[in-house]
């Protein structure tokens, strides 16, 4: 297997500054020895923090968001920067950090912490030449995805995951010792944080084909993963997770029609809490995804306008994948709206809550959202004008006995 590695231009200035032997590691050359492109040098040396910042004294490269106790760091030159990290020895008692590191001196002591055989080989930037001490080439000329070592497996479920994501990205197999003992320590999945699977999962999605995608997916279902996550079943229906642009409400309508919750919101919820993503994020998520459900359900224009205007050119995108039919008929609706300029959110009214806390001092707050629906009802509907004074005298009207 031939390559042509070629280091950035920056990389090989900073191995020329360091002087020593110093190494790129990782994806980059996995990638570089498939004839894949690969912009990220993840890079290595025996060299700890202190030893690497004092070599790059004066020079144009910096060291960001250092962590001594693991020796890693950021490597920064203008707007690029570069993973660091001292070669290591890890002692694991349970989860995805180590619970004790040791700084060594040698590749070979080093490898014996990386994950899989494809991700073991080292480029020394010095002498141009690759070191690959676990027979990673020959595995990925057999396109076969290998544990290190047995151990490897038997501490992070997040490696699981990740084997899943390479062997189906790349088309390889995984090893039948690698495969069970995966299978053997699935229940690993369980110790992870919910942002930690989500943000692997966003790469399966993101980073994979179709074809990949779904072969990922599939063994999930196989390793029983989705249980792991606290989800009431073992396998996903795969329908809608390639079909739909972007692949996370796919697999989030996948996973909901599987498990037919009661509510889909208060579900979709729970699902999206803890998972690294904004309250505002979430809500968004949320109604574009009931907004699809709903139109599935025919809810009348109005009452889905109100609820999912803002959102639905999302939702419009996803539902033309499960029903045209669905997808035009909303869709005629918002044109309509839209070229008619109707009022169509709350927001748009010419009054708001402080206006009915003056104009009625005895309305209870908790009906301030209910009574603006109504207004609003009537004034898209027609029956009412847009303007304060018209719109306090209709709520007057029809709520007097409560002021």
């Amino acid at each position: 297997m031939e390559a042509n590695i070629k280091p950035s231009q920056n990389v090989r200035e900073l191995a020329r500054l360091v002087g020593t032997d110093f190494y790129i590691v990782g994806g980059f050359l996995r990638n570089k020895l498939l004839g894949r492109k690969c912009d990220d040098e993840d890079l290595c040396s025996p060299l700890t923090l202190d030893e690497l910042e004092k070599k790059l004294e004066g020079s144009d490269f910096s060291l960001k968001m250092k962590n001594k106790n693991f020796g890693t760091c950021k490597i920064v030159c203008g707007n690029k920067s570069y993973d660091y990290a001292t070669f290591r020895k890890e002692t694991y008692k349970k989860g995805h950090c180590p619970d004790e590191v040791e700084f060594v001196k040698t590749i070979e002591e080093d490898v014996k912490r990386r994950d899989f055989t494809i991700n073991s080989i080292y480029y020394n930037l010095k002498t141009q030449e690759i070191i690959d001490p676990l027979d990673g080439i020959q595995d990925l000329q057999r396109k076969l995805v290998r544990a290190t070592s047995p151990e490897i497996l038997q501490n992070d479920g997040l490696r699981i995951l990740r084997m899943i994501r390479l062997a189906c990205e790349y088309n390889f197999s995984i090893e039948k010792r690698t495969c069970k003992i995966a299978l053997a320590n699935i229940n690993l999945v369980k110790d992870l944080t919910k942002s930690k699977v989500i943000e692997e999962i966003k790469k399966l999605l993101r980073q994979t084909s179709k074809k990949a995608t779904l072969k990922s997916l599939k063994l999930y279902n196989k390793l029983g993963v989705w249980e792991k996550l606290g989800l009431p079943a073992r396998k996903i229906k795969l329908k809608m997770v390639t079909k739909c642009n972007d692949r996370v409400f796919g697999l989030a309508i996948d996973i909901v029609d599987t498990i037919k919750p009661a509510s889909v919101s208060y579900f979709l919820e729970h699902l999206f809490a803890d998972t690294g993503m904004t309250k505002k994020q979430v809500a968004q998520m949320v109604n574009i995804l009931s907004g699809y459900y709903d139109a599935l359900n025919h809810m009348q224009n109005k009452n889905f306008f109100f609820k999912y205007f803002e959102n639905f050119p999302s939702i419009y995108q996803i539902l033309q994948k499960k029903s045209k039919y669905l997808a035009q008929k909303y869709n005629f609706f918002y044109k309509y709206i839209i070229s008619h300029k109707l009022v169509i959110s709350v927001s748009d009214l010419k009054i708001t809550k402080r206006d009915l806390k003056k104009a009625f001092p005895s309305l209870p707050a908790k009906m301030y959202d209910k009574v603006l629906l109504e207004a609003l009802s009537e004034v898209f509907e027609g029956k009412c004008p847009n303007t304060q004074e018209e719109l306090l005298k209709y709520i007057g009207k029809k709520h007097y006995h409560n002021f």
